[in-house]
């Protein structure tokens, strides 16, 4: 099987074009020796493997109708946090769950289980999760919840408003 493909193209910006595509060089060639110089041979790698790299995903629940409300990509800095987002707009409030991932699907997978654990044990660990809990200059902000060690992270200028277990650690960081 052929690691290359062959395309003979013609034109420039909009007026580009591909014109054929060919298996071999030689069939190529052969068939651009019959056009005059405004035709190109370009070559390209085919079925060459896919790179992975891990990337930082948010993954959105709606906590009322716990289904996913979006996927993105995001800061690789919210590494293993969770918060939760009031759309005051829309009155959705959703869970965001941040997870590295060599991919989308497997992302939505580790998220996925995340939530459920999350939702599973709400009401003991994670109880600032229906309330709005940090204080800060511009407002109240949502939690931020680092999955792997277990603390509420505050940023710069910002205070609890409501009263804590006292097992949940709270760390405070600048960004």
């Amino acid at each position: 099987m052929a690691d290359k493909i062959y395309i003979i193209t013609t034109g420039q910006y909009s007026d580009y074009g591909i014109v054929r595509i060919f298996s071999t060089r030689k069939k190529a060639m052969e068939y651009l020796d019959t056009k005059d110089n405004e035709y190109r041979l370009e070559v390209y790698d085919i079925d060459k493997p896919i790179k992975r790299e891990k990337q930082m995903y948010c993954i959105s629940f709606n906590l009322d109708k716990k289904k996913v409300h979006g996927v993105r990509t995001c800061d690789p800095k919210y590494a293993n946090m969770i918060h939760v987002r009031h759309w005051c707009f829309n009155q959705v409030k959703t869970l965001d769950i941040y997870v590295e991932s060599d991919s989308r699907k497997r992302a939505l997978k580790i998220a996925s289980e995340r939530y459920g654990a999350v939702i599973a044990n709400e009401v003991t660990m994670y109880p600032y999760l229906r309330v709005g809990v940090i204080r800060h200059y511009e407002g109240m902000l949502p939690a931020y919840f680092d999955f792997t060690t277990g603390e509420l992270i505050l940023f710069k200028n910002q205070d609890l408003s409501i009263e804590l277990p006292g097992f949940i650690k709270v760390k405070r960081i600048d960004l």
